[in-house]
């Protein structure tokens, strides 16, 4: 009753080959990904750490002031 075409599809589908060779191919895959990335120069790298960091701790401080502010409220209630 089953479908040949759609057994058929199916097996199409599986990866060909054992694990060393899928291994293998995986490799060669990522080495050429690898090689199609578009890697940022050092200032690109700096202009970018220095723009986290700057607004990491723009929201830390930003936290920090409401966690304060809700410190003090929260002693004015509960104390």
């Amino acid at each position: 009753m089953g479908n040949k075409r759609g057994s058929a599809a199916k097996r199409a589908q599986q990866p060909q080959g054992g694990v060393v060779a899928r291994s293998r191919r995986f490799g060669r895959d990522v080495r050429n990904e690898l090689r199609r990335v578009n890697w940022p120069n050092r200032d690109q790298l700096r202009q970018s750490t220095a723009v986290v960091l700057i607004i990491v701790l723009v929201l830390a401080a930003y936290v920090a002031a409401w966690d304060f502010v809700f410190g003090r409220l929260a002693r004015l209630i509960f104390l």
